[in-house]
């Protein structure tokens, strides 16, 4: 595996519970915790 400390991540988008999409790049600069869980059902 990799170090990959340091360096850019890939860009990406994500949908929010409420439909929004969020683009990485609208954090740059700034700190971003994403936490990433599994639906059931």
């Amino acid at each position: 595996m990799r170090d990959l400390t340091g360096k850019p991540a890939i860009p990406f988008r994500l949908r929010d519970s409420n439909g929004r999409i969020h683009l990485l790049e609208e954090y740059r600069g700034r700190w971003l915790m994403m936490v990433f869980h599994r639906h059931l059902g």
